[in-house]
């Protein structure tokens, strides 16, 4: 499989054009992938690009897009039994799924 790109990310995350402009997609991609590339083994060949970090991809993508919008990062901010949670940094289907290709530091 090859790198997904920015058309792929739009249909993977649903939001249309009317709601995230394409200048701001370009942004959260481009930034996602930065940040997987500082993390990760990534293959030099273009086809050699695994699903796993395909996926992963994608998934970091949908969650900038979801936390776009949330002040401060917060969910749940109305009245629920137990208040506001801070959106977590930490997703386990993005680690699951870049686990193999991460680069392991030892200080």
């Amino acid at each position: 499989m090859a790198k997904p790109t920015v058309a792929e990310a739009r249909a993977y995350i649903g939001v249309p054009a009317t709601t995230l402009p394409d200048d701001d997609l370009d942004r959260i991609y481009n930034a996602c992938d930065e940040a997987q590339k500082a993390r990760c083994h990534i293959p030099t060949e273009p086809d050699a690009y695994p699903d796993s970090l395909g996926q992963a991809l994608l998934r970091r993508i949908q969650r900038e897009v979801s936390a776009k919008n949330l002040p401060l990062g917060m969910v749940g901010v109305d009245a629920t039994e137990y208040g506001p949670q801070r959106l977590p940094f930490y997703d386990s289907i993005v680690e699951e799924t870049e686990r193999p290709y991460r680069i392991q530091v030892l200080a």
